[in-house]
C-alpha cells in the first residue's frame, strides 16, 4: 500500500504539487489527500525497516527514470547508456584510399589506421541525513524534496561536467576560442562560427549529424535580434520567446543551472556551436541508493549515486564564444 501512495505522490510532482504544474481545487484536495494518506503509512510502519527499503526502491526508481529520462541532455550531446560493468570505447578508423584507374588496371595499397579512445569513469551522487523525528512527523515532504531536488541537482551537475569538458578542450588560447566581447554575438561572428564547425564535424553512419547552438537565455537571445528574419521565424519569436533554430543547427537554451549555494554552473557570457560527434558521455547501469538508520544517533541517512564517464575527443568541432 505504502509503495503506491508514494508512487502516486511523485507522479503529482509534475501535476499539482508544489514542484510543477497546475494547482487546481479538486487537484489540490486530491494532492493533500494523498500527503496525509503517505504520513499516516509512515506513522504506521515506521519500525518495519523493510517498509523503509521499500519506500527507497521506489524513490531510486523516480530519481533514475527522471534523471535518464527526462533531462534533455542527450538531445545536443552522444550519450550511450550502457550496462554497470562495461568499459565504453571510442574507434575511429582512417586510411582507406579510394583510387581512380582505367578498367583492369592496378589499385594502389592503403593502411587503415585505428585510433581507441577510452571513457574515464566518474561518480557522481549525494548523501543526505535528517533525524528520525523529524523524518517521521512529515514523511511525505521529505520525500517529495528529495526526489525533486535531487533530480535536479542530477541533472544540473552532468550538465556542469559537459561544460566543464567543453571548456578544458577549448580553452582561451585554443584556435577554436572567439573572443567577440567587444561586439557581442553578432550575426557575421555566428555565420563563421557555424560554417567551421559544419567543415570539421565528421560522419557517424547513421545519417546527417546535428549541430547544437548552446548557452543561456541571456547569451542565445541576441539571435532574435539578427536583421532579416522572414515573417514566419517572426512569429515564432513573438509565441515562444525564442527560436528553435538558426541555418539548420538546432538552439539549445540551457537552464541556469546552480549549486547549492545559488552560484551559476554555466556563465552566461559564453555561446557554444558543436557537432555531435565533438565527444561522447557515457551512463552506466542504474542509480545506485541506500538507505540507513545510524546505530549509535537517530539519524536516517539516503544515498544516491551513479556511473559516467565524458570524453571530447573533437575539439576542432566545437567553436566557444565569448561575448561579453
Amino acid at each position: 500500500m505504502g509503495a503506491q501512495i508514494l508512487s502516486d505522490l511523485l507522479t503529482s510532482m509534475g501535476t499539482v504539487s508544489p514542484f510543477g504544474g497546475e494547482k487546481g481545487r479538486e487537484g489540490l484536495e486530491e494532492y493533500e489527500r494523498i500527503k496525509a494518506a503517505l504520513n499516516e503509512e509512515a506513522k504506521a510502519n515506521w519500525d518495519d525497516e523493510s517498509w523503509h527499503r521499500e519506500q527507497a526502491l521506489l524513490l531510486a526508481e523516480q530519481l533514475d527514470y527522471g534523471f535518464t529520462f527526462e533531462n534533455l541532455f542527450s538531445t545536443y550531446f552522444q550519450v550511450k547508456r550502457v550496462g554497470a560493468f562495461e568499459t565504453v570505447t571510442l574507434r575511429e578508423r582512417s586510411g582507406l584510399k579510394v583510387f581512380y584507374t582505367h578498367r583492369g588496371g592496378y589499385i594502389e595499397e592503403s593502411t587503415l589506421r585505428t585510433e581507441d579512445f577510452e571513457l574515464p569513469r566518474d561518480t557522481l551522487g549525494f548523501h543526505i541525513q535528517e533525524f528520525d523525528d523529524k523524518l517521521q512527523a512529515n514523511f511525505a515532504d521529505s520525500m517529495e524534496s528529495v526526489a525533486a531536488l535531487g533530480q535536479q541537482r542530477l541533472e544540473a551537475e552532468v550538465n556542469r561536467r559537459m561544460f566543464n569538458l567543453l571548456q578544458l578542450a577549448v580553452p582561451s588560447t585554443s584556435p577554436y576560442y572567439v573572443d567577440a566581447a567587444g561586439t557581442g554575438l553578432t550575426k557575421p561572428v555566428l555565420d563563421t562560427a557555424l560554417r567551421d564547425v559544419y567543415d570539421a564535424v565528421k560522419p557517424n553512419g547513421t545519417g546527417p549529424v546535428p549541430v547544437t547552438i548552446f548557452g543561456r537565455r541571456k547569451a542565445v537571445d541576441s539571435i532574435s535580434a539578427f536583421a532579416g528574419w522572414a515573417p514566419e521565424a517572426l512569429e515564432e519569436i513573438r509565441l515562444k520567446g525564442r527560436l528553435g533554430t538558426y541555418n539548420a543547427a538546432n538552439i539549445v537554451q540551457v537552464w541556469n543551472y546552480t549549486d547549492e549555494n545559488g552560484q551559476s554552473y554555466i556563465p552566461d557570457n559564453e555561446v557554444w556551436v558543436f557537432g555531435g560527434t565533438v565527444g561522447l558521455f557515457a551512463m552506466y547501469g542504474d542509480l545506485k541508493t541506500r538507505e540507513w538508520l545510524e546505530n549509535t544517533v537517530d539519524y536516517r541517512h539516503y544515498r544516491a549515486r551513479k556511473d559516467i564517464g565524458g570524453l571530447v575527443h573533437h575539439p576542432e568541432q566545437a567553436r566557444r564564444i565569448k561575448i561579453a
